[in-house]
């Protein structure tokens, strides 16, 4: 029951990003070196892990949002966490727009274009969206990156192909996303292998309980940890895999908001 009565429907309810089922990953490798000033060796990892900020807006069919995801550690092939900072330092990062309609039990996501950057000196701020005020008096604040030193390299972007969202009654919710991934020629100095590089990727994030703020303008304040990966399983159902998720963007949440 996701029509106009959503705002009711979810008093008390969050937004947060979850994963459906899915196939094994599949393996890449990332080259920091091929970003200028960086070094260190290659990695090969089986996701990108991260935190999710993003503001929704309630329209008459369903929502529209903008926000970013700021990306903590690579999981390598033995599940070790490998930080971006462990050399000279770097930050990867995704700013995005989406859009969704009303559905039963998921909400469909209709678009959703994101650009995928390089925050060479790790000097970015991250302001989480969030609300201002109190009271009666509270609206939403959108989700920013603010390029402090101007150096930040455009790796790739994607579009949707499918994907699905949904509230649940514990204050959390999920989204489940197939996009296409096009890389930059900055991006394949970067994403080295395989060659050419996957042309699709999957995008779970979710925060099962809380991480949400429902203003009083109607605006909708999400925060929540996930995954990026390269094989893309089907975003048919949402299962609310939280714990696990939840537990890796909480060691991911090394952004600095200042």
């Amino acid at each position: 029951m996701f029509k106009k009565q959503i705002a009711i429907a979810i008093a008390g309810a969050a937004l947060a990003l979850g994963m459906s089922s899915a196939n094994a990953a599949m393996t890449f490798t990332v080259s920091p070196s091929g970003l200028p000033g960086e070094s260190g060796a290659p990695v090969t990892a089986t996701s990108i892990t991260g935190n999710s900020s993003e503001l929704l807006h309630s329209t008459a069919t369903g929502h529209t949002g903008s926000g970013y995801i700021n990306y903590g550690y690579l999981l390598d092939t033995n599940n070790n966490q490998v930080f971006f900072d462990s050399d000279a330092g770097y930050d990867l990062y995704v700013k995005f727009t989406l859009t969704d309609t009303y559905g039963s039990p998921e909400n469909i996501l209709t678009s959703l274009t994101f650009d995928f950057y390089a925050d060479l000196n790790r000097d970015n701020r991250y302001i989480a969206a969030g609300t201002a005020g109190t009271g009666a008096n509270t609206t939403g604040t959108e989700a920013q990156v603010i390029d402090v030193g101007g150096e930040d390299i455009l790796l790739g972007s994607g579009s949707l192909v499918s994907g699905v969202a949904a509230f649940n009654s514990q204050g959390g919710a999920a989204l489940n996303a197939n996009t296409t991934f096009s890389l930059t020629n900055a991006g394949k100095l970067y994403f080295t292998a395989p060659n050419p590089f996957f042309n699709m990727s999957f995008n779970g994030f979710n925060n099962q309980t809380g991480g949400a703020v429902i203003n009083a303008d109607g605006t909708i304040a999400i925060n929540a940890g996930g995954v990026t990966s390269f094989n893309v399983p089907e975003p048919t159902s949402v299962a609310l895999l939280g714990l696990g998720l939840l537990g890796l963007g909480a060691s991911a949440r090394r952004r600095r908001q200042k």
